[in-house]
């Protein structure tokens, strides 16, 4: 009888560990994801992204009026993971069709200058060096790098935070590479407002 109680006893804790050990494994696998409130959700419109570049002229990438979707590279000049980043965004950048993708960054602290712009090769992409607070909130401009891709009606489809690895630089051209025979298919293109 006493064997028979301590051998349930046993076996009641055994249980309990084996549930503890399920529930950390959880737990430990959401700590290690982004806060899902600091970045902009798949599936939320995001209004039109409106701002000023370097010069201080306005810029506006502007959605449902452009068949093209949106790469929007969020990032800060005093970021050391976007330092590391770059190099991946170059890969990207230089793997876009432009007739299928148009490319924006974002720099979130208003301090980017033309030697940065020259070295991470930017002349050929917008640059919003002052964002319209609206749309800070909107897009979740809160973390960076970021790299968020927008449909053409301004439906975030997919957002990548932190540096980006292989496998997410290739899943990255591979749905731009998607969205270039989608395009091929469109007879116009407008220009980039």
């Amino acid at each position: 009888m006493k064997n028979a109680a301590i051998f349930a006893c046993c076996a009641v804790l055994l249980a309990a560990n084996i549930a503890l050990i399920h529930q950390n494994r959880g737990l430990k696998a959401q700590l290690s994801l982004p806060p899902p409130t600091l970045e902009v959700a798949v599936g939320v419109q995001v209004p039109d992204l409106r701002g000023f570049d370097l010069s201080g002229k306005p810029l506006e990438v502007l959605y449902g009026k452009d068949p093209r979707k949106v790469l929007v590279f969020v990032f800060s000049p005093t970021c050391a993971f976007c330092d590391d980043n770059w190099s991946n965004w170059q890969q990207v950048i230089t793997a876009l069709n432009h007739e299928a993708v148009r490319p924006v960054a974002v720099d979130v602290t208003s301090t980017v200058n033309s030697l940065f712009l020259a070295k991470h090769q930017l002349a050929d992409v917008p640059v919003l060096v002052q964002v319209d607070p609206r749309a800070t909130l909107s897009y979740r401009f809160h973390l960076t790098p970021q790299t968020i891709l927008v449909d053409r009606t301004g439906k975030v489809e997919k957002v990548w935070t932190g540096i980006l690895n292989d496998s997410a630089v290739a899943e990255l051209k591979q749905l731009l590479n998607e969205k270039v025979a989608a395009s091929q298919d469109s007879s116009h293109h407008p220009a980039f407002k």
